[in-house]
């Protein structure tokens, strides 16, 4: 169940200007490769975080809802904007918010959708995104995402602007203790 963005950030977590300080470099010339680099590199951020930085709606689409709780997959879930599904006729429905409640997974276990007490998840006609789930995930403004993983991100960037031949094994340099930044900010998934 891969998540989908319905809206992305509105920001980013780094400047350009942060970027082109980091690399040393003066000018415009690199300003569009630059643009194009910083979502990226958060987009990757977020990939090895399992989170996403800056506020964002995103969508879970489900085929059914399940015997329990509905993993949200990512923590940081500020907001649920509703829970769609289709009804065994078909038609679109709008579940009742007093029916769900958010559970919050703390800072890096996942967030869930659990029904209210006494509530059961409605019939569903099963199949591809009849269960919607919409909602607002993110560690909020860019001065909300931690420092180390700026830094992260800050430090790849400016590699990838140095190096605009394209990585190889030949120039690949590790940034070990770089990566290491992100460790503890890493979602946990408990089977």
């Amino acid at each position: 169940m891969p998540l989908i963005t319905l809206e992305g950030p509105a920001t980013e977590p780094i400047d350009a200007d942060v970027v082109k300080s980091s690399a040393r470099i003066d000018g415009t010339a690199f300003d569009s490769q630059i643009a194009m680099i910083i979502p990226a590199v958060r987009r990757s951020a977020e990939r090895a975080l399992g989170r996403r930085l800056i506020t964002q709606q995103l969508m879970l689409a489900m085929e059914r809802f399940p015997c329990g709780r509905i993993d949200l997959e990512v923590p940081d879930v500020a907001e649920i904007l509703h829970v769609k599904y289709r009804d065994p006729g078909g038609e679109l429905q709008t579940m009742d918010p007093s029916l769900y409640e958010l559970a919050d997974g703390g800072e890096v276990t996942p967030a869930a959708l659990a029904l209210a007490p006494g509530a059961v998840w409605p019939a569903v006609l099963a199949g591809p995104r009849c269960v919607q789930v919409a909602f607002k995930a993110g560690y909020g403004e860019k001065t909300d995402v931690p420092e180390d993983i700026r830094l992260w991100m800050v430090a790849h960037a400016a590699q990838l602007v140095n190096q605009p031949e394209g990585q190889t094994e030949s120039t690949l340099k590790p940034l070990p203790f770089v990566d290491g930044l992100l460790d503890s900010y890493k979602v946990l998934r408990v089977s």
